[in-house]
């Protein structure tokens, strides 16, 4: 009788939404495609703030016509703020949004899409004062 194997989206990078597996060590697969949040840690309530997000800041992911960053999103929480798409061999998979919350909805997090390597998430603390 054969042994039977359950499929989980841990074994398959286009299943589900990567994450780091260890964020003090990233493997090189994780330093290519790691969407890097940089944002003030406590923003003032309904103030316009700078968002960057950096795909590729810790090893540089390859922006090419068969290898691209398809679209970056920013979320406060699961609450959907922004997307761009962007085109291979045209575009850095690199962006700055400005952004206004009333309070926060949990961390900010960005979703970054390679047309090869499926989607990832990067995310960063966020406190809203009054």
């Amino acid at each position: 009788m054969a042994e039977e194997y359950e499929y989980t989206c841990d074994d398959d990078i286009l299943c589900g939404v990567n994450v780091p597996k260890d964020a003090s060590h990233l493997a090189e697969l994780e330093e290519k495609h790691l969407p890097v949040i940089t944002a003030p840690d406590t923003v003032n309530r309904n103030q316009s703030f700078e968002v960057t997000i950096e795909v590729g800041k810790y090893r540089k992911h390859p922006n090419e016509a068969s290898h691209f960053i398809e679209w970056i999103e920013l979320y406060s929480g699961d609450t959907f703020l922004a997307r761009t798409t962007l085109a291979g061999s045209f575009s850095e998979p690199r962006i700055t949004l400005p952004v206004k919350l009333t309070h926060a909805h949990g961390p900010l997090k960005a979703w970054g899409k390679c047309n090869i390597h499926g989607l990832w998430e990067g995310t960063k603390d966020l406190k809203v004062e009054e």
